[in-house]
């Protein structure tokens, strides 16, 4: 139900997003006519991007032919994404814009959480190793003790 609801909201230029200062999820229209003309973020859909030459990345497939045909490469700093596309960009990436928004803090901040969650998941699956151990054990101690009775 989900998937034919976003299919639905995609065919209507809306997406499901997430506001960056309270976290709120809402759906918002995606398309907005004066930006058309340019080039955007396949993932997040941003206008600031960043210019790529092909000397640290080679493009391939669909990318490698855009370019062939004469697009431009884009690249977006947020999602760290290369692209291709035939628009010009909006507005040019600047890192001092990308440290006011605290995107490093909130990547870092992401990473904590993630490391939290796995310390959380490695304790749960030592104590359950631990029950299974002393299961077996009193099992192996009943056991005997069967064997000693007869």
């Amino acid at each position: 139900m989900k998937e034919s609801t976003d299919k639905i909201r995609r065919w209507r230029f809306e997406t499901a997003l997430r506001c960056v200062d309270c976290k709120t999820r809402f759906v918002a229209s995606t398309l907005a006519l004066g930006d058309i003309f340019y080039a955007k973020c396949p993932v997040c859909r941003k206008l600031d991007l960043n210019a790529w030459s092909g000397k640290t990345y080679t493009p391939t497939g669909w990318t490698a032919l855009a370019v062939n045909l004469g697009a431009k490469k884009w690249r977006c700093e947020y999602c760290r994404i290369n692209f291709a596309s035939f628009r010009k960009r909006k507005e040019v990436f600047s890192f001092k814009r990308w440290q006011r928004m605290n995107v490093g803090g909130a990547v870092s901040l992401g990473r904590a959480k993630l490391a939290e969650m796995e310390i959380k998941a490695a304790k749960a699956r030592e104590i359950s190793n631990q029950k299974a151990r002393e299961a077996a054990a009193k099992a192996r101690t009943e056991e005997a003790e069967n064997d000693d009775d007869e």
